[in-house]
């Protein structure tokens, strides 16, 4: 058993290596293609090369199931091509044997896959976006490339511990220091939904454990309502300028940070943070908690893929070459793919559970492994 694991195990990883090194290239080589295209808008090839090269942890996260599909289909057809599984089931191995068997390198895997997914895809889109300004001579980060910038709500505590509700447009985020910023606008309002006071400034700066230091501010005090027959206390509208002003929020710069990237390429840690915040100020988070669930559960796809390889060890020669093989295996990975981006969409438009959602795709496959296996035993 130790043996065969070990052969199996080193066989389906070295196998995986090879098919993501030739997925990932070709996807680079696509990358590569539409960063060239820039240069005319004054990027150097050293830095189209280089964001091709931060987009790698990103494309070797996506196609780590199809390249773990892959190579186990391989494997698993070429040792019943030269009869191996076949002598090891005369010895008695059963499919509950080779499920324990392949086990180790999609555990390996799935520990691989999320490694990309958590920590070293997040940070090279982050630093992507950081050449990419450079490379278009900014200093800034336009949200989501927005033009308009960032729109976020915050609800905080004001004086007398009464909630204050805040709009708070921030039009650019530092390439390199999210704490920086500029453009920022503010709308504070009543219960009732009226203005209260509106705020502009050219840049704020995050103090730690204070809140947001605002430069070169000019406000503007909207006047107050009567609250028994709801009239207005005043006429004037009253502007101030200042060179600073503090405002305390409980928006910080981790929340601004991931509006420079897409909720695929954020991490776990950084979505639940997001989504948090969201529903602090009841916004919907629907898309970020399917995302975040999404990278909860895509890791073990890979483990799923390796267990669909299971069938062909069982189909002799009679049952299709190689080529048609490897095929339906590129075929399977395909399906799971478009199963998995149709889910992710129905479940923002339908609110339907994210953790449903996210878990439909792999169980899908799941059951189809069974249904196959069970199918090529009876035969």
């Amino acid at each position: 058993m130790r043996v065969i694991t070990r052969q199996l195990s080193k066989e389906i990883l070295l196998s995986s290596g090879f098919v993501l090194i030739a997925l990932v290239a070709l996807f680079a080589f696509f990358d590569l293609v539409g960063q060239l295209d820039d240069l005319a808008d004054g990027r150097t090839i050293m830095q189209a090369f280089t964001l091709t090269a931060f987009t790698l942890p990103a494309r070797i996260y996506e196609v780590m199931p199809l390249a773990a599909l892959l190579a186990s289909v391989y494997t698993m057809s070429r040792w019943a091509a030269t009869s191996e599984f076949t002598c090891l089931r005369v010895a008695g191995m059963s499919p509950v044997t080779l499920a324990l068997s392949l086990l180790l390198p999609g555990i390996i895997l799935v520990g691989i896959t999320y490694a990309f997914g958590e920590f070293i895809a997040p940070a090279a889109s982050r630093y992507a976006a950081e050449v990419k300004s450079i490379s278009n001579n900014q200093t800034t980060l336009t949200a989501r490339g927005y033009s308009s910038g960032v729109w976020v709500r915050d609800v905080t505590a004001g004086d007398g511990g009464l909630e204050i509700d805040r709009y708070i447009n921030v039009k650019y985020l530092n390439a390199t220091d999210s704490s920086e910023t500029g453009g920022w606008r503010l709308f504070e309002f009543d219960k009732q939904g009226r203005i209260r006071v509106f705020i502009e400034s050219d840049s704020a700066h995050y103090e730690a454990g204070q809140g947001w230091l605002l430069k070169n501010v000019v406000r503007y005090d909207y006047p107050l309502f009567d609250a028994r027959d709801n009239t207005p206390l005043d006429s004037r509208i009253v502007m101030t300028k200042a060179d600073e002003f503090l405002l305390q929020s409980s928006l910080g710069p981790d929340t601004l940070s991931v509006m420079t990237v897409k909720p695929d390429t954020m991490s776990m840690r950084d979505l639940d943070r997001y989504v948090s915040h969201l529903k602090k100020n009841n916004q919907q988070s629907e898309h970020y908690e399917v995302a975040f669930w999404n990278k909860a559960f895509y890791p073990l796809a890979t483990l799923v893929m390796i267990a669909l390889s299971m069938p062909f060890a069982y189909m002799n020669a009679r049952s299709g070459g190689l080529a048609i093989k490897m095929f339906v295996g590129v075929m399977i990975g395909i399906v799971f793919y478009a199963l998995n981006n149709l889910f992710s969409y129905l479940g923002v438009l339908n609110t339907w559970s994210p953790i449903v959602v996210s878990l439909v795709p792999t169980v899908s496959m799941l059951v189809l492994a069974t249904v196959a296996m069970i199918l090529v035993e009876r035969r």
